[in-house]
This record gives structure tokens, sequence and C-alpha cells, in this order.
């Protein structure tokens, strides 16, 4: 269990947990258990006025993310749709699980306007991530954090809400609490940052440029928006022989 995590603290049921899942997507489709239901998530308007923590700030970590930070574009299942993913190796991302089910075609862009393939390398069972090879060595890695970020850490969040232009905000880390249905999967981190539909799989950076995790939903009730924390991402990324495979189509 990640440390900070409060044996009192439970996340509403998975039925009120939007997913920020690809752009566009169906009314409602699956990730594990977890009902998407993309018309209730945060519009793109919601996410420019995330708070603005001095703490964090522009400029060096800003350009840093942008550049770790890549759009997913995946074709499958009578669909086709955009979210996010972050370098963590001149030839690996990290995306979401469920941006990925399903796809027959996995295509990037980078932030230099250059475009890449990619194909699926293995996924994490409990938690919400995937990796995926690309085609073309990326222009920048991530470096994952050693532990997880303390709460009330001011953090950013970068990705491509509703399918749009690359996007910077900015919040805070507002506490780890466990998935009540999914005891197996990581304490999520619960961010001030609103999140919309395709900043799904993007990541959650620090005052450093470190990435802390990796973005993965709504939740509902707050509008605050959960992500997978560095640990799990580093599990998969150490382990990734031993991870498992996509789910079909959602």
């Amino acid at each position: 269990m990640v440390a900070g995590v409060r044996g009192a603290r439970r996340l509403l049921l998975l039925l009120a947990l939007v997913l920020a899942g690809c752009v566009p997507t169906p009314a409602t489709t699956r990730a594990g258990t977890a009902h998407v239901e993309a018309r209730d998530a945060i519009p793109s308007s919601a996410v420019a006025l995330a708070n603005d923590t001095p703490e964090v700030r522009a400029g060096s970590v800003e350009r840093t993310a942008r550049h770790l930070t890549v759009r997913v574009r995946s074709r499958g299942c009578g669909r086709v749709g955009t979210a996010s993913a972050v370098a963590v190796g001149r030839r690996l991302l990290v995306t979401n699980r469920h941006v990925i089910a399903g796809a027959d075609s996995i295509e990037l862009n980078y932030w230099d306007g250059t475009s890449a393939s990619a194909r699926l390398e293995t996924v994490a069972i409990a938690d919400d991530l995937a990796l995926v090879k690309v085609s073309l060595r990326l222009p920048a890695v991530a470096r994952l954090t050693a532990t997880d970020a303390p709460e009330g850490a001011s953090v950013l969040v970068v990705g491509y809400p509703n399918g749009g232009q690359q996007h910077v905000a900015r919040g805070k880390l507002v506490e780890y609490a466990p998935l009540e249905q999914h005891p197996d999967a990581s304490a999520v981190m619960r961010l001030s940052t609103p999140i919309a539909p395709g900043n799904s799989g993007g990541p959650v950076l620090d005052a450093s440029g470190a990435v802390v995790g990796v973005v993965f939903g709504i939740e509902t009730a707050t509008g605050n928006g959960l992500a997978v924390p560095a640990s799990a991402v580093r599990r998969l990324v150490e382990h990734r022989g031993e991870g498992g495979t996509a789910p079909g189509c959602l």
C-alpha cells in the first residue's frame, strides 16, 4: 500500500467513476469492470481553469513535459480514439490499458510533428496501464520518481483533452485512495486538476519534471482527476515480460 493512504478513505463505487478515455468514444464502454460515460466527462474548457499553483513553474519543466507526451490514435472495434501517452524509454511508451483495448493499429504523433506506429508490448493486470513499443525513437524519456509523490505536492498534468491540442494544467495531489472494488490495484492519486476524455495515458509531473503518475480517469462526484502512481508504472516497466495482454473491444 502506498504511504499516506488512510484506511477510512474510499473512492466512490466504480459505476460513479468516469474514465478519461479515448475521443471519440461510444456513449458507454467498459474498462475492466468500470463503465465509461463519456458524455459526463468534464469539458475541455474546464481543463483551462486548473488551479495555478506557483510552486510548479512554467519554463523548463513545462517544456520537458510537452516533449515527453505523445498523442495516441488507436483504430479498432469500429472506431478511432485519441488519447495520450508518456515516453519511458527511447522506443517505449506507457498509456492506459483501456486506450489500446481492441486496437488493430496504434499511431503516434510526437511533439515535433513526427508520426510513428506502435504495437502493444504488455499490460498491467490490476492497474489500468499498458506499454507500447514504438517504431521511431522518442525525442525525450521520462524520469520516474524513486518514491511516490507526497500528498499536497504541486503537479503538472499533460495530455490531449478532447482530442485537441496538447494542454498543460496545474494542480495538487490531493490524496491517495484505494479502489474499493479492486483490492489488487495500486492506490490511486486524486488530483485537483480537471481531466477530460483524451487525457488518458498522459503524465502527471512534479515540480522537478519527474513523472509521478499516469492519468486514467475522473471522479464524477468531485471532478477530480485520477491517476496511477509512478510505483505502478515502474513495476510494469521492470517486469514487462510478466504482464498480460490487452482486452478486446470494450
